[in-house]
This record gives C-alpha cells, sequence and structure tokens, in this order.
C-alpha cells in the first residue's frame, strides 16, 4: 500500500456525500462568478450571496475533513489543510455579520485572526503532505525546491511587501495586522513553487489541483490588498470568485487517486534540474540591479551581475561536462549497453519500485559457443561479434527495460514493461544473443526472476538468476547432441524459464 493509501472502502454514503460536496463547489463558485463578473442574478445582492459564498468555503473545508477520515499515514495532513480552510470559513461568516457594511468595525478584528489563522494551518498541512507523499528524493531536488521557494519570496518581498509596507500607516497594531497579510502570501506562494520543484516540475494532477488551490489564493489576496492600496489595482468585487475557484481546488484535490500523486525523483529529470540554479540566479541578479543600480555609479552592479553571470554560465558548462563522463563511465565501450556500474545502480532502485500490479523482469545471459569461437577466429573478431550482439540485444529490449553487458560474455535485462510483454520481449532478447555461420554457432542460456513476486531484494533475486541461468547452461551441455543443437533456439525449452514462476 502506498503512504496515504485510502484505507476505508468507498461506502454508498462516502460517495453519496462527495457529489453533494462537488456540487455545493462548482455550482456555488459558477453562481458567485457569473454574479460578480457578469452581473448576473442581481437579487444575490447581500445575505444570499454571502450564504453561498460561505457555504462553498466551509464545503471545500469539511471535503479535506471527510478524505482525510479515509486516510493513513496523511490523515494529519488534510486534517490541518481542511481545519485551515474552515477557519477562513469561520472568518468569512464573522465578517458577513460583524463587518461588513459596518462603519465602526473594528481593526484587527477577529475576522482577522480567523484569516491569519489560515497561514500557519494550511503551511504545516502542506509540509506534511509533503512528507508523506515523498518518496526517493534526491539531494538537488531537495535543494531545488528550497532555491526556488527562496527566490519566490525574494521576487514577493520586493514587488508586493515592500510596496504595501511602504504604503501601510496607523497604530502598531494595524500595522504588524496588515503587513501579515502579504507575509503569509509570499510564504504560501514560495511554498507552492517549492514543491513544483520538488516534483521536478511535473506535479501530477492532485499536486496540480491544491497548489493552484493555494495559488489561487494567494493571488487573490495579494490582489485584494493592492487594491486597497491607493487603488493600485481596479476596484469591485471581481476578486471575491478567485477566493473561491482556490477552494473548489483545494475541495477537488482530495478526492484523486492518491497512487500517482508520489513524489519521486524523476529518472529523466536531468534537464530540469539545470532549471531552477540558473533562472532563480538571475531573478536574483535582476533584484540586486533594482535595489542598487540607483546608485552614483552603476559601474559596480554591472560588473557584480555580469562576473555572477559567467560563474552561472560556467557551473552549467561544469554539470553537462560531469554528465557526459558519468554517462561514460555507466556504458559499456565495446557494445553500447549500460555496464555492470549502471546495473548494480538501477537494480536496486527499480525492484524497491516494483510491485505485484507492476512487477520488475530481471534476466541473465551467458553465451554458450563463444569461447569456441574466440578461440577460432581470435580476440577481434569475438569482440566485434560482441558488438553486434550487443546492437542487436538494445534494439530488441528497446523502450521495454535497459540491457546491460556485465562482463565477458554475460549480458543482463531489466524489464520494465506490462507483465504480458514479458514473454514476447524475453524471447526477442534470447534471439538477439544468438549467432550462426560456417564453424560457429553460438546462443545463450538465461535465468529469469519475476520480482517483487519470487524475490524481494536484489542480490536474492541476482543469485536466483543466476543459479537458473547456469542450471540451464548445464541442461543444454549434457544435451545438445541429441536435442539442442550448438545455436539453436529450443522454444520448446522456453515455458521453463520465460517468466521466471515457479
Amino acid at each position: 500500500m502506498t503512504p496515504g493509501q485510502s484505507t476505508v472502502p468507498d461506502s454508498g454514503l462516502a460517495r453519496a456525500l462527495r457529489v453533494a460536496l462537488a456540487i455545493l463547489l462548482l455550482g456555488g463558485t459558477v453562481l458567485i462568478a457569473l454574479h460578480y463578473w457578469l452581473d448576473l442574478g442581481g437579487s444575490l445582492h447581500g445575505t444570499l450571496s454571502a450564504v453561498v459564498y460561505d457555504a462553498v468555503v466551509l464545503g471545500a473545508g469539511i471535503a479535506c475533513l471527510v478524505r482525510a477520515s479515509a486516510f493513513g499515514r496523511e490523515r494529519s495532513a488534510w486534517i490541518l489543510i481542511g481545519a485551515a480552510i474552515l477557519v477562513w470559513g469561520a472568518a468569512e461568516i464573522y465578517w458577513s455579520a460583524v463587518i461588513e457594511g459596518n462603519p465602526n468595525a473594528p481593526y484587527p478584528s477577529p475576522a482577522d485572526a480567523g484569516y491569519l489563522l489560515f497561514y500557519p494551518l494550511a503551511y504545516a498541512g502542506l509540509a506534511l503532505l509533503v512528507r508523506a507523499r515523498a518518496q526517493e528524493i534526491n539531494w538537488r531536488l531537495w535543494l531545488d525546491g528550497a532555491i526556488a521557494a527562496l527566490g519566490t519570496a525574494a521576487l514577493g518581498a520586493a514587488f508586493v511587501f515592500d510596496f504595501v509596507a511602504e504604503k501601510t500607516e496607523g497604530t502598531p497594531i494595524e500595522i504588524v495586522t496588515t503587513l501579515a497579510y502579504p507575509l503569509g502570501d509570499i510564504g504560501m506562494l514560495a511554498l507552492v513553487v517549492g514543491v513544483v520543484a520538488l516534483t521536478g516540475w511535473r506535479p501530477g494532477r492532485t499536486w496540480s489541483l491544491l497548489l493552484a488551490g493555494l495559488a489561487a489564493l494567494v493571488v487573490a489576496d495579494i490582489a485584494y490588498t493592492l487594491q486597497l492600496t491607493e487603488e493600485a489595482l481596479p476596484g469591485g468585487s471581481w476578486i471575491e470568485p478567485i477566493y473561491l475557484i482556490g477552494a473548489v481546488c483545494l475541495g477537488a484535490s482530495v478526492w484523486q487517486p492518491t497512487a500517482a500523486a508520489e513524489i519521486r525523483s524523476p529518472e529523466d529529470g536531468r534537464r530540469r534540474e539545470m532549471i531552477v540554479p540558473p533562472v532563480f540566479a538571475g531573478v536574483m541578479i535582476g533584484l540586486f540591479a533594482m535595489q542598487y543600480f540607483s546608485a552614483t555609479s552603476g559601474l559596480s552592479t554591472i560588473l557584480w551581475a555580469a562576473t555572477m553571470t559567467a560563474v552561472i554560465v560556467r557551473l552549467a558548462m561544469s554539470d553537462r561536462e560531469n554528465k557526459a563522463l558519468l554517462e561514460q563511465v555507466r556504458t559499456d565501450p565495446l557494445t553500447g549497453l549500460a555496464n555492470q556500474g549502471r546495473m548494480q545502480v538501477d537494480l536496486p532502485l527499480r525492484v524497491s519500485r516494483a510491485s505485484e500490479a507492476e512487477p520488475l523482469l530481471l534476466q541473465l545471459f551467458d553465451l554458450n559457443g563463444f569461447k569456441h569461437y574466440n578461440d577460432t577466429f581470435g580476440h577481434p573478431a569475438g569482440d566485434e561479434l560482441l558488438r553486434k550482439l550487443g546492437g542487436a540485444l538494445g534494439g530488441a529490449i528497446g523502450e521495454d527495460g535497459t540491457a546491460y553487458r556485465i562482463g565477458g560474455d554475460e549480458f543482463c535485462v531489466l524489464l520494465t514493461c506490462e507483465r504480458e510483454r514479458f514473454d514476447a520481449v524475453s524471447r526477442a532478447a534470447a534471439q538477439a544473443l544468438t549467432a550462426t555461420g560456417p564453424g560457429f554457432a553460438v546462443s545463450s542460456s538465461w535465468g529469469s526472476v519475476e520480482i517483487p513476486i519470487e524475490e524481494s531484494e536484489a542480490s536474492a533475486a541476482l543469485q536466483l538468476a543466476d543459479t537458473r541461468m547456469y542450471a540451464q547452461k548445464e541442461s543444454r551441455r549434457v544435451a545438445h547432441a541429441e536435442l539442442d543443437p550448438p545455436g539453436a533456439f529450443n522454444v520448446s525449452a522456453w515455458p521453463q524459464q520465460t517468466s521466471g514462476t515457479k
């Protein structure tokens, strides 16, 4: 069971409640949007619009709490997120009942306490959700997340917080309350961008909805703050539906499948790993220039920015060279296949990800007749044959897995395709390691293990596959004169080793 996976069956009552909440969230948001954006439903003014608005917010919070009851490891995360939304909803109710239209309303008020309490609860819930769903994240992505979050916070501080701080007036408690809103929004936006970077810029549907909901709340809140600051944005209530769109995204995110929402280090994400450092370093250069270019002389700022740019380019070139060198180290120079070193890295990682629903097939191959070929035609000819057989093996595997040359005339295959394709791809792999000609015949013996159905540990799976491979090699050696002439591909023997099942 994956972290956070549902442990409670989806009952009829739960399905009915989900439908009711969906109708409330979507219907209420559409109604409010039509009212505020298109001026439809004039009778919706006053109490009715407030009731619909507050009901949508509370519905999103209830959706999080209801869904939390069906989860194990991530239950606390959704409870905190749901509590954050409910606190926000309570503040909206107080605002509608006491503050709105009251010229003598206090500031700060209990509504402000509820609005501001949303931030720490949502921060904690999001952090716990990352902790529950983060699987096998490498240190580069963690640093990328931190860089992206800090860079976003720096942008927010430069363009939002400083602007609001300059315009804010009042008593100390009023100033603190006013500045707490942009601080909370900047922190939330930074956390959202950091999580997106942590996913390798592939957040998936669940995370996309959750992060889009939080981002919508932040955008609406910042727009509302700027709207109140000397009319930096057009007036009116056009911002209100954006808050509800955020609530709808938050409520919808909890009903998405959890299996696809885990955060992992992507195997093909090396190019994406290069995005964050130069982009946000460039942002920092821009902010530095904005802040200090108004000095008496801008020469030092230009030189500082140029130096930082050169450092970034140098780091990028070094990273590219290091990755090219690492790829050479992990590749067999003769066949172009991955080598034993890479296999020792890939196998434990893929074994840890294998499941009964999505198994991994490990297959070891040892060539029959290759020593005779080598002794007869010489080592250069033997190397050329290995090169051709390795190329054929790589072509046979294609996108269904990875082929390795692990030493001499021994090969390994890790199949990650659908289980139904194991037999066909394995047959193609064995056929690829077959060659015949005048005076020689080369074939292969193999041993297969299905992971985790037969073995769940990498070392045990290798040992079992090796035992099966040499057992088949020995049986062929004994019986080859009558049943299996050298070089023949004995299809009748295949079912004994097709998938490695017992």
